[in-house]
C-alpha cells in the first residue's frame, strides 16, 4: 500500500516538563566549516590593522562581516536548543507482509525558529518505504522544512515489512543552524529501536497427534476419555454415575453421595524437529521456517504441549539447540522469538541432533521432521528415531521429491496450500 507522507504543523506551548532531556547539539561536518571556524581569528586582526591605517571603507566591510558571522556562530548554537525528534512506532513485534507505520514528530520548544532543518532517519536493509513516498531515498527517510518558535511538525510513513527478521532503527540525525547556512549543528535522538518480524503463519487444517495413552487420536484440547489414576475433585451423585465413581469415605463425612472427577486423560507431546541442510536455497529454508511455525501455532492453538530442536545456526549459540515442551501463547511466542533469529545454514550435524532427540532432549510420544531434500543419511538418522519414538513424520521442504524409499511417513511441502491440505501425521 502506497501511503504519501503526510505533515502537520502547529503552534506549541512551552509545557514541556523541567525533567526533560534535552539532546546536545555538536557542529556539524561541513565543506569549509573548519575555515569559518576559525574565520574571527583572520578577520580581527585585519579589522584592527584597518582601523590604524584609517581605511573607514574596509573597516566597515569586516565589522559588518565580523558582526554576521558573530550572529550567525550565536544563532547556530541555539538553533537546536530545547529540539528533540520523537519517533512513533505502530507496533515492535509483526509478521511479513503487515503494515509498520512510522511517525517522526519535530518540536522547537523556544522563540528562536529553525529557518532549515534536516532531518535524516536511516533505515536497515531490506526496510523500505513505498516508492511514492516523497522524502524516501534508500538509504533512509530525508526531510527538509523550517520551523518557527513553539511549533511541531509530524510526518509519517507506512511499511510493508517483507521477511522475518531483526530490524534496528538508528537514531534520528536533525541538522540545522544559522539563517546563512555557516555553521550547521547536529543532534542524535530517540536511540535505536527494534522491529521484530516473526516467520509467516501459515494455516494447517489437520494435524493428527497420537494421545499418550495410545487409544486413539487427539484434534484438540478437551478428551473424552478419564485418567481414573488421577482425581481432580468430588461433585454430586448422578443417576447416570456408577457405583465404581463413588468416594464412599467422602460419602460418609458429607453424609450424601459423592463421585470422583477425575482429569483428562493425558495428551501427546509434540516435538517439531528442524534439520537445517546447506542444499536448502533461500525460498526453501524460509518456507521451512514458516512451516515449523505453523506447526508450533497449530499445536498451541489446539492445546498440544509443544517442543523444538534443531541444528539451524542461532546468533551467539553453537551446536544443536532445543526449546521444551510447553502450550500457551507466551510459549508460542518463544518459538516464534528462536525461529525469527535462525540463519540459512546448518550449525550442527544431523547425527549430533538425532542423538540428542534418542538419550532424552524430548520426551514426546510424536516427532515431526521438517528438512530439504532427504539423503541416505536422513534415512538412517530418521530411521533410529522412528524406533525411539512411536509417530515420526517428516515434511521435505524442496522443489523436487526425494527418491529414497522411507519406513516412516513422508509429506513434499513446496507451497502453503500442502500445509493446508496436509491430512495428519
Amino acid at each position: 500500500m502506497d501511503t504519501p507522507v503526510t505533515m502537520r504543523t502547529g503552534r506549541l506551548a512551552d509545557e514541556q516538563s523541567p525533567s526533560t532531556r534535552w539532546p546536545t547539539s555538536v557542529p556539524a561536518e561541513a565543506s569549509g566549516h573548519l575555515l569559518l571556524k576559525y574565520s574571527l581569528v583572520v578577520l580581527l586582526p585585519l579589522l584592527g590593522l584597518a582601523a590604524s591605517q584609517g581605511q573607514t571603507p574596509v573597516v566597515t566591510l569586516l565589522g559588518l562581516t565580523i558582526g554576521t558571522i558573530g550572529v550567525s556562530m550565536l544563532w547556530s548554537r541555539l538553533s537546536l536548543s530545547r529540539v528533540r525528534c520523537e519517533r512513533t512506532l505502530s507496533t515492535r513485534v509483526l509478521f511479513p507482509g503487515e503494515l509498520l507505520s512510522l511517525s517522526l514528530r519535530l518540536i522547537n520548544a523556544k522563540l528562536l525558529p529553525l529557518p532549515w532543518v534536516d532531518v535524516h532517519q536511516p533505515l536497515p536493509p531490506h526496510m523500505a518505504p513505498s516508492a511514492d513516498t516523497e522524502g524516501a531515498q534508500r538509504a533512509g527517510l530525508n526531510h527538509s522544512s523550517s520551523l518557527s518558535w513553539y511549533s511541531r511538525i509530524t510526518w509519517r510513513h507506512q511499511f510493508t515489512m517483507p521477511k522475518r527478521g531483526r530490524y534496528v532503527l538508528p537514531p534520528v540525525t536533525v541538522t540545522s543552524g544559522d539563517v546563512l547556512g555557516l555553521y550547521p549543528r547536529q543532534i542524535e535522538d530517540q536511540g535505536s529501536d527494534m522491529v521484530t518480524v516473526y516467520p509467516r503463519i501459515y494455516p494447517v487444517r489437520r494435524l493428527a497427534i497420537p494421545r499418550s495413552d495410545s487409544s486413539g487420536e487427539l484434534i484438540g484440547v478437551s478428551s473424552l476419555q478419564e485418567d481414573p489414576t488421577r482425581t481432580r475433585g468430588l461433585r454430586d451423585y448422578q443417576p447416570q454415575d456408577g457405583l465404581r465413581r463413588v468416594h464412599w469415605k467422602a460419602s460418609a463425612h458429607h453424609g450424601e453421595l459423592k463421585v470422583k472427577i477425575f482429569e483428562p486423560a493425558a495428551i501427546s507431546r509434540l516435538r517439531l524437529v528442524f534439520a537445517a541442510d546447506s542444499s536448502m536455497d533461500e525460498d526453501c529454508f524460509e518456507l521451512a521456517v514458516s512451516t515449523v511455525a505453523s506447526l508450533a501455532n497449530y499445536c498451541v492453538e489446539n492445546g498440544i504441549p509443544v517442543g523444538l530442536s534443531s541444528n539451524a545456526r542461532l546468533p551467539n549459540r553453537r551446536g544443536t539447540w532445543h526449546v521444551a515442551e510447553g502450550s500457551g501463547s507466551s510459549h508460542l511466542t518463544s518459538i516464534l522469538e528462536t525461529l525469527t533469529d535462525v540463519e540459512p545454514a546448518p550449525e550442527g550435524s544431523l547425527a549430533v541432533l538425532s542423538r540428542d532427540l534418542r538419550t532424552g532432549a524430548s520426551n514426546s510420544k510424536g516427532i515431526v521432521v521438517v528438512t530439504g531434500t532427504p539423503g541416505e543419511e536422513h534415512a538412517a538418522e530418521f530411521s533410529r528415531l522412528a524406533r525411539k519414538h512411536r509417530s515420526l513424520t517428516v515434511l521435505e521442504v524442496s522443489h523436487s521429491h526425494s527418491r529414497i524409499k522411507f519406513a516412516f511417513s513422508l509429506s513434499h511441502i513446496t507451497s502453503p496450500e500442502d500445509l493446508l491440505n496436509m491430512g495428519g501425521a
